[in-house]
């Protein structure tokens, strides 16, 4: 019982996702085409990003800085190597996805997103939808801890500004609004922690503070979150967002 429950963790489960990824990496690796030699090389480093993912353990935070900083460049080389220039798409759980999941597409035009489930990882382009990965959010195990205070599960959007301070009360961030702006959300927060402030990282792959939030947004409207733009004000960052009805 204690073994199974251990192999239902979500850090496990990452652990054991990115073995197998990385076992798929070296296969396509040993393939000679410029393909393969690609999506092995990015399901290598995906592998190698859901092993040494931030889970259980309290860390000082020069180290946990670092930690975070490592990973978010192991995205951007993923990304950088798979050509893929979109941003990022916040997916919310469904009946075939248990937590919820970024998508990186291979542009911001026409995106078609592909049906993802817990096992998804490369979306090939084909059947009409769009090139791109899918991985979880660097966020979800912060978030995890914020819902013991705010459950965000169904929350709505007319209550996600109010949930959102949370993140406020327990000094995750100095402030944080979420406001609506014609056809597009505006999501704004100032962070006392470590931020890249770098638009390549920012737009695809958040770093764990803001992708915690976002995937907040995602989980209580049951929406699919799309970033269209960033912007920096001071010590204050917006998230400039697309949420379909």
């Amino acid at each position: 019982m204690k073994r199974r429950f251990m192999l239902d963790q979500p850090h496990v489960k990452a652990k054991i996702i990115g073995i197998v990824l990385i076992a798929i990496g070296i296969v396509f690796l040993l393939n000679s085409t410029s393909l393969y030699i690609k999506i092995g090389f990015a399901s290598i480093l995906i592998g190698i990003f859901m092993i040494f993912m931030i889970t259980e353990r309290s860390i000082p935070q020069k180290i946990s800085n670092a930690q975070i900083e490592g990973t978010l460049g192991i995205v951007k080389s993923i990304t950088k190597e798979l050509n893929l220039a979109g941003n990022a798409v916040f997916i919310p759980k469904s009946d075939i996805l248990t937590e919820e999941r970024i998508f990186i597409p291979l542009n911001n035009s026409d995106v078609a997103l592909p049906e993802i489930d817990d096992d998804f990882v490369f979306s090939t382009g084909t059947n009409g939808k769009s090139l791109g990965i899918s991985i979880p959010p660097s966020g979800l195990k912060l978030l995890q801890e914020v819902e013991k205070e705010a459950d965000f599960e169904n929350a709505g959007r007319e209550n996600i500004e109010e949930k959102l301070q949370a993140f406020v009360g327990m000094d995750i961030l100095k402030s944080v609004s979420f406001t609506k702006e014609q056809d597009s959300w505006k999501l704004e927060l100032e962070k006392p922690v470590f931020c890249t402030n770098d638009p390549s990282i920012c737009t695809k792959y958040p770093c764990p503070t803001c992708s915690a939030v976002l995937t907040a947004i995602t989980k209580a409207s049951k929406k699919e979150i799309w970033i269209n733009d960033i912007t920096h004000n001071g010590k204050k960052m917006a998230f400039h967002l697309k949420m379909r009805d």
